[in-house]
């Protein structure tokens, strides 16, 4: 859904944060899930999700605020 005045660039951020906090909580869950069945392997390439999660919602962030108009309007 395209807001009123807003930017490619916003709404690449605000896609890049979604994007971030489905990994970063995908990550989390199923890694410490997968641990807890001592399916170690798996663990650890789903806990691999959780900075990367973080990394696209710092982008995110960084982007969507970037692109906003001058003067913050």
């Amino acid at each position: 859904m395209k807001r009123s005045g807003e930017t490619a660039g916003a709404r690449l951020g605000r896609y890049t944060v979604y994007t971030g906090i489905l990994l970063a909580a995908v990550g989390l869950i199923g890694g410490f899930a997968a641990m807890f069945r001592d399916a170690d392997s798996l663990a650890v390439n789903l806990l691999n999700l959780v900075p990367l999660g973080f990394v696209l919602l710092l982008a995110g962030t960084v982007i969507s605020q970037l692109s906003g108009p001058p003067g913050g309007r």
